[in-house]
Parts: C-alpha cells; structure tokens; sequence
C-alpha cells in the first residue's frame, strides 16, 4: 500500500501540490516535497515488503511492529507539524485507512512476538 501510495504521489506531485498549496502555491519546491513525501512512502513499502518476504520468525513480528510504530509516528508528526507552515491536510478521516492497515500489522506483530524461530533446514 505505501509503496504504490509513494510511487502515486511520485507520479502526481503536482497534483498533491496544489491541493495542498492550492494553485498559486505550486511552485518546484513544493512539487519536489510532494515528490520528496512519495519518495519516504516508497521507503516505508520497502520494508514491509522486506519484512513480509525476507524476514521471519521474532525477528519479523519485531520488525512489523516497530516498521508500524515508525511509519503511524511519521503520519501523526506530518498532521501535527504541516498545517503550521500552511499546507492544507486533508483531514484526520484521511488517516483512518493506513492506521487500520498499521494496527493489524502492530498487532500481528505483538501477536508472533514470541513465536519459535524455524528450524534450519
């Protein structure tokens, strides 16, 4: 989700610009923070995809949690912070999705936190 999420907002920066700025404030540094924020989502799938495929055991439950707490922290500082400089959020229903998404992911986490590991084969 954050992955396609990032490489969206990557492909319509401007888009993202002026619904936040609004069309006078569309300028190349806001098209670039747009691009910039599309860049961190693209990041953010990268480890959960890595940590889906390439991790396992208590080392991914540990890893699903603290990839949840990092990415709902970045969300909740983006809301608090942003308005302040005058960029438009779309509001907190916004967050609903991507905190339901992160919350199964944190308890699924906590729930496998002391799983056996694997055997090696």
């Amino acid at each position: 989700m954050a992955l396609i999420g990032g490489i969206e907002n990557m492909m319509n920066a401007e888009t993202w610009a002026e619904s936040a700025w609004g069309k006078d404030g569309v300028n190349e540094q806001s098209k670039a923070m747009e691009t910039l924020f599309g860049l961190f989502m693209c990041g953010f799938g990268a480890m959960g995809l890595v940590c889906a495929f390439v991790l396992d055991g208590t080392t991914q439950a540990k890893f699903a949690m603290v990839n949840a707490g990092v990415i709902m922290a970045f969300f909740l500082a983006m809301f608090a912070v942003l308005p302040t400089t005058g960029y438009e959020m779309p509001g907190v229903a916004w967050l609903v999705p991507p905190f339901l998404f992160l919350g199964g992911l944190l308890a699924s986490g906590y729930l496998h936190s002391n799983d056996e590991q694997p055997a090696e084969a």
